[in-house]
């Protein structure tokens, strides 16, 4: 019976080692269907870029004004292949790709193919706008509007001494 007790705690012991031992970045990058190009990121059914900003009078941020974290692996290879001084958290465009279908649902917005939105990010890294780039269908702009503001803010990417506004581009596909 004592033997018996010994082989359970050395096997919850092992699985609890198991779970606690973290992926390889390696492993996490073969686990995610996504293709780094040289200036926009395609992430399953979502294409997003960086759109320069050509505006003299956009406001800047020092880098002290912003609570400046380390990114993940992911998120550094995003911001990199955007040239963008702002990343949106692991698991956003996840969220975004989740909303696919209900962007998709009726009847107008079902003829579509993809749908484009400009989104605005400010000087702290808020999402204060978007624009969407198709036809004006009401409906889909309020599930926009909707997914939008479910999103969270922009984390400032370490390195740069201002960080400023920026506009991306989003092409979510069927």
């Amino acid at each position: 019976m004592r033997k018996l007790r010994s082989a359970r705690n050395v096997f919850f012991l092992f699985l609890a080692a198991f779970c606690i031992v973290p992926i390889s970045e390696a492993l996490l990058f073969a686990q995610v269907d996504q293709i780094f190009h040289e200036d926009f990121l395609i992430y399953n059914n979502l294409r997003i870029s960086s759109i320069e900003n050509d505006d003299d009078s956009i406001i800047a941020t020092a880098d002290y004004d912003l609570e400046i974290l380390p990114l993940s692996a992911l998120e550094n290879k995003f911001a990199d292949t955007i040239k963008s001084h702002w990343v949106w958290a692991d698991n956003t465009l996840d969220m975004i790709n989740s909303y696919s279908p209900f962007l998709f649902r009726t009847k107008k917005s079902a003829k579509l193919k993809e749908v484009r939105v400009l989104l605005t990010v400010n000087e702290l890294g808020a999402l204060i706008g978007f624009e969407l780039m198709n036809e004006n269908d009401k409906g889909l702009k309020e599930r926009l509007d909707f997914m939008i503001r479910k999103m969270p803010n922009c984390k400032p990417v370490p390195g740069f001494e201002t960080y400023q506004g920026e506009t991306f581009e989003l092409v979510i596909s069927k």
